[in-house]
């Protein structure tokens, strides 16, 4: 071996130890050094790991919890009830025919879907619920009263029986006849309901004779087709003749209506209303109508 210590050659190998001085301080201090490290990177992933883990366990156990309370929520609220929504009222009005029966034009108004009752006064001419209006009973020119009996709700407002015909409405029923003396009188009274009287048309489908003579716009308060409807004339007739187009077209029983220019109305399927004659504004203060609404 060669003395010199910085010479080796390729075939030497030199061993190099600490010095005796240092006790061998600090080989054992870095192993201590690197032992710590890892022990601390140990302690460090550990913590790691638990808190992952506890962290995991936390979310899994608060999303539970939500969904057990949700769950319960669900089953304990009860359904709100549902609403049926009311079915639309049906709404009144007036179907129009024309016809013609004897060689004599006739327009045929029947009410649908609406009561009839008796009025005195024009309101119902400008009452937009009205489904038809016409004038029923006749008035005295010198005093203004109503011709024959008369009942409104319940309430006798005029007596007589200067006309044999008469119109009763009794619980919202409409009867039309022919007699000098009839309960329908009373039940009116006793009900709450209405009565008038008016000239005769037709009885059990035969014509009526009437005094009157002169031409005019006839109306009538009819039984056809199984209702009870308002038939006017297209043209001026007598009595006898517009009678005698009624029987013509089947109608079983009938008065007269005020006719010539007397004021009516009626709406249409539509809601269009119509006016008819003249409205007679305060003339009269007993003018009243047969109304459906």
């Amino acid at each position: 071996m060669n003395q010199k210590h910085s010479d080796i050659s390729d075939n030497e190998i030199r061993v190099i130890s600490s010095s005796p001085a240092d006790g061998g301080r600090d080989s054992n201090t870095t192993t201590r050094r690197h032992l710590k490290r890892r022990v601390a990177i140990v302690v460090f992933a550990a913590v790691v790991t638990v808190a992952g883990i506890v962290a995991s366990l936390m979310i899994a156990t608060g999303s539970g919890h939500e969904t057990e309370v949700r769950l319960v929520r669900e089953a304990t609220v009860p359904a709100e009830p549902k609403v049926e929504e009311p079915a639309e009222a049906p709404k009144g009005y007036t179907a129009l025919r024309d016809t013609v029966a004897g060689g004599v034009e006739l327009s045929i108004l029947t009410p649908r879907d609406a009561t009839a009752v008796l009025e005195i006064g024009t309101g119902a001419l400008s009452d937009t619920t009205v489904v038809l209006a016409m004038q029923a009973a006749d008035v005295r020119g010198d005093n203004g009263e109503i011709v024959g009996a008369c009942v409104i709700n319940g309430e006798l407002r005029s007596k007589g029986e200067s006309k044999a015909g008469f119109c009763s409405i009794v619980n919202g029923k409409i009867t039309v006849g022919v007699a000098d003396a009839t309960p329908m009188l009373e039940e009116a009274l006793m009900t709450d309901g209405y009565f008038f009287r008016q000239y005769p048309l037709v009885v059990g489908g035969q014509v009526v004779e009437n005094k009157p003579k002169g031409r005019a716009i006839r109306k009538a308060l009819a039984e056809v087709d199984g209702s009870v409807s308002v038939i006017t004339s297209r043209r001026r007739l007598t009595f006898h003749d517009f009678s005698q187009a009624l029987t013509d077209m089947g109608v079983r029983n009938a008065i007269y209506l005020v006719g010539g220019e007397a004021s009516g109305v009626y709406t249409d399927a539509d809601g269009n209303r119509f006016m008819i004659g003249n409205n007679p504004g305060d003339k009269w203060a007993n003018v009243n109508y047969i109304v459906w609404r």
